[in-house]
């Protein structure tokens, strides 16, 4: 069975639902009516709502303790669920600790009725969800419900493992940002449902994204049991568009994959590892601060990625995680599509993770390069490794003065980049890719340089991913121009914005 997409109408009327109903209607597979949060409840208008709108309905009627608003006494909450019951809606959301004599008399008396066993932990994610379960246990229930406050990525990672193994039907969420991943890949780990605000700002707990979101960024309706889960670790990783462009290729080419964004901190990493192997990862993004801090706690490492001593990219195949690192094999491929770089003087501007990767790669391709930094030790320390030159700023004049063919920047102020520095008719590129027209960029086209964008290398750096992740399984030319259609627009918008 495929996991419900429920989305929520916190009130405050019948009105209310049938109009968020009409914008929701594409996304969504049933309707939770928040009837705390209605300021009344007429149960005939209930009653014709839930026999013509169309979707199955839950109706849930939450005290303040377990998240919700209901104003009146426990005595009255009781009458108006047993009322409620009567109107015959497909499901009813109690809560685990309501009286067993009444759970046992609803659930006897509307037969038609699926009833929900819900917990809700407002502070964290217990260390025992088994224990929790264990209490809830009723044998007048159909579907177990348990939200918790997820504290972190890993706290939503063993929310979906939890989920993943039982046998019963089950609702596992972790509520906040950092539990989305546990929304999203629901359908992976089997969960019965899970539910989503139908408009923005119109949520009832923290991390619900909206359906539209979930069906036309995640696929959600396309996820299953069967589905490869790959993602993003770093931290921030909020202005990440991964999840954007990696999903859209999965959808253009019917890959049956979906790709997440995880927040990770860095004493998270070695757990959060034995967390995805017992999960369906096939593949990992890395972005800062974890490229060099990852590579201690994989099973194995590419050479580029020794070294380099950093690490953008994990192939996780049985039982084991492979690191790789694709900056430079994005950069290079999108400066070679000018030229080879074989036999050719490459000038780096900068040392840092980026710059290193792309002088080893560029090494490999034969390339001299000579690396220049603020920090005359850390370009010289680089280049020794690579068969370079390396040194500071304070080169720049004799570089210029022997020539080169290609010079990249590697850090984000450019403006330093002095006009004399920037020969003529050479390849420039900027790896910074928003702004698309750095300063630098700027320079070098009245120079009449070929230009080669940031944006360039994070596509191709991208399509080496995907080649890694999925090998023969995808069509790189068709993919490379998604992606780009994609981010085009991304910097499209923000040139229109600033």
């Amino acid at each position: 069975m495929n996991t419900l997409l429920f989305g929520i109408v916190p009130g405050p009327d019948i009105k209310t639902a049938e109009k968020l109903l009409q914008e929701g209607r594409p996304y969504l597979d049933g309707l939770e009516l928040r009837l705390d949060h209605f300021t009344q409840i007429d149960p005939e208008d209930l009653k014709t709502f839930i026999q013509t709108c169309g979707l199955p309905v839950m109706l849930t009627l939450r005290r303040k303790d377990q998240g919700g608003v209901f104003q009146g006494t426990e005595k009255e909450r009781l009458e108006w669920l047993e009322l409620l019951c009567a109107l015959q809606p497909p499901y009813v959301d109690l809560e685990y600790d309501v009286p067993a004599e009444f759970r046992k008399k609803l659930f006897e008396s509307y037969p038609g009725v699926s009833f929900l066993t819900s917990y809700h932990d407002f502070s964290e994610t217990p260390n025992d969800l088994d224990a929790i379960l264990a209490k809830m246990r009723t044998p007048h229930t159909h579907i177990y419900k348990m939200a918790f406050a997820a504290k972190s990525t890993l706290d939503a990672l063993r929310i979906l493992q939890f989920v993943q193994a039982q046998k019963e039907k089950i609702i596992g969420i972790g509520m906040g940002e950092e539990g989305q991943t546990s929304r999203i890949l629901a359908p992976v780990v089997g969960n019965f449902l899970t539910y989503a605000a139908i408009v923005e700002g119109n949520s009832t707990a923290p991390g619900q994204m909206t359906a539209k979101e979930m069906q036309e960024i995640y696929r959600f309706r396309q996820l299953n049991q069967d589905t490869k889960i790959y993602g993003l670790i770093g931290d921030p990783v909020d202005k990440s568009m991964g999840h954007l462009i990696h999903n859209a290729v999965f959808e253009n080419q019917k890959i049956n994959a979906v790709y997440v964004k995880m927040k990770l901190r860095r004493e998270e990493i070695s757990p959060f590892l034995g967390h995805i192997l017992k999960l369906p990862f096939h593949g990992l993004s890395v972005t800062m601060p974890h490229k060099e801090a990852i590579i201690p706690f994989l099973s194995q490492i590419s050479i580029d990625s020794r070294v380099i001593g950093a690490c953008n990219t994990i192939l996780i195949k049985e039982g084991k995680t492979t690191g790789f690192n694709c900056d430079g094999i994005g950069a290079l491929n999108a400066i070679e599509k000018h030229g080879l770089v074989f036999g050719r003087h490459a000038l780096i501007i900068g040392a840092g993770g980026a710059a290193k990767s792309i002088v080893f790669e560029a090494a490999e391709r034969g390339a001299f390069v000579t690396i220049l930094n603020r920090t005359p030790e850390k370009a010289m320390e680089i280049a020794d490794s690579m068969k370079g030159r390396g040194g500071g700023f304070e080169l720049l004049p004799e570089v210029c003065k022997q020539g080169y063919d290609v010079i990249i920047n590697c850090i984000p102020e450019s403006d330093f980049i002095e006009e004399q520095w920037i020969l003529p008719e050479k390849i420039a590129m900027d790896i910074v890719y928003v702004p698309k027209n750095t300063p630098f960029l700027l320079k070098a086209a009245e120079k009449k340089c070929r230009i080669v964008y940031g944006y360039e290398m994070f596509i191709n750096q991208a399509i080496e991913q995907e080649r890694i992740w999925l090998d023969q399984t995808i069509n790189l030319d068709k993919a490379y121009g998604i992606i780009e259609k994609m981010v085009n627009q991304r910097l499209q918008a923000y040139e229109n914005t600033n």
